[in-house]
């Protein structure tokens, strides 16, 4: 009686890439059920030799698992797992895409989130332009130097003289009129900033009702203020009169540079003297301002110590509320510090005829004043 290959030794081939149908081998024998005692058996005759009992080992339907591997699905694996990739791929840029673009929206969807990020643009392209055209000139000093060093070996006669051509290089051509393009443009954005805010004095007229109602209401008159509410209160006050003096020379000084005050105060030789006076003027009101926010600002680090450790010792609950509260204003401290470290040698700048910095300076000054105040309005719309 035949013995049919055992299910022990039978090996399917491992293989996940193709259809089951594809895949499945020849199946094994099926195995020979034991004679039925109604049925007559049949019993070899001595003339024919016997077969030899084929084994599992030996059976011919036995599949290998060498010959049954489809080597050809390997490549097509490979493919569809540098698709998956692909895809994936695309997929978290898109994302990523959108998400950037989102909270861009929402970022310039505020006056202050526009003010902050053309600040940082315009003054970076200020930095970029004084930094292009620095390398230029000085690429241009050392190329003339040396051909005036040449020029003093050459033999010449008395009343003559020695010029030399030399055609820019593509890329130094290049280099000029990105700093060119980029100084335009700071000056396009910089012309707008200030255009803008025109209507400013209409921001601080609602500061300064704010903080009138704050101070004089009925239940905070009747209660005795601490000395740090009483010089934050001053600097409060003494902040909004410098930016109105600010805001209105500002004000006067740019409508007479577009040429929209015609009266005869500001016509003539008379009328830019007036313009450029009251631009060095508000320019010094300003740099007013940021002393007395560097004032503020000291105000809460000498009082915040204090403070804190009077509120932790109300209770747990209360000292992770002041926690959470204290982080937020240390970030804000800090934004503050950074911004009007960045502005207070522009403002000392623009207070003197003339300047005091060059524009590489200039620029990395606003850079550092824009991007305090950009990073903290882009963690805003996260």
């Amino acid at each position: 009686m035949t013995t049919p290959p055992s299910s022990a030794n039978y090996e399917a081939p491992a293989t996940s890439n193709t259809p089951a149908m594809a895949e499945e081998p020849h199946p094994p024998p099926s195995t020979t059920t034991a004679p039925d005692p109604a049925l007559p058996t049949t019993t070899p005759s001595s003339s024919s030799s016997p077969s030899p009992p084929l084994s599992s080992s030996s059976s011919p339907e036995a599949p290998s698992s060498s010959a049954a591997t489809p080597t050809h699905k390997t490549p097509r694996s490979t493919l569809q797992t540098l698709r998956i990739l692909l895809l994936r791929t695309l997929h978290r840029l898109a994302t990523k895409t959108d998400r950037t673009l989102t909270r861009l929206s929402t970022l310039l969807s505020t006056p202050r989130g526009i003010d902050v990020f053309l600040c940082t643009i315009s003054y970076t392209l200020k930095f970029l332009s004084a930094a292009i055209t620095k390398h230029l000139n000085r690429k241009l000093s050392t190329l003339a130097a040396s051909v005036a060093q040449k020029a003093d070996e050459l033999l010449l006669l008395p009343g003559e003289s020695f010029v030399a051509t030399f055609p820019a290089p593509r890329r130094d051509a290049v280099l000029a009129k990105a700093a060119k393009s980029s100084q335009a443009l700071y000056a396009v954005i910089s012309d707008f900033r200030i255009f803008v805010r025109l209507w400013g004095l209409l921001g601080l007229y609602t500061w300064a009702k704010g903080e009138w109602k704050g101070a004089d209401g009925a239940g905070a008159a009747r209660q005795r203020k601490s000395w740090k509410e009483r010089i934050l209160k001053g600097i409060t006050w003494a902040e909004i009169g410098s930016l109105v003096a600010f805001q209105v020379l500002e004000n006067g000084a740019y409508l007479s540079s577009k040429k929209v005050l015609t009266s005869e105060a500001w016509a003539g030789e008379q009328g830019a003297a007036r313009e450029t006076k009251w631009w060095l003027w508000s320019c010094r009101f300003w740099a007013a301002y940021v002393v007395l926010e560097g004032a503020r600002l000291g105000t809460l680090w000498y009082y915040a110590g204090e403070e804190d450790r009077a509120l932790e010792a109300d209770g747990e609950k209360e000292g992770k509320l002041v926690r959470e509260r204290k982080r937020a204003e240390d970030r804000l401290w800090w934004r503050d510090i950074l911004s009007n470290a960045g502005y207070f040698p522009l403002t000392l700048h623009w207070s003197v005829d003339g300047g005091l910095m060059g524009d590489m300076a200039v620029g990395l000054c606003g850079m550092l004043a824009g991007g305090a105040n950009l990073l903290d309005a882009w963690q805003a719309t996260a």
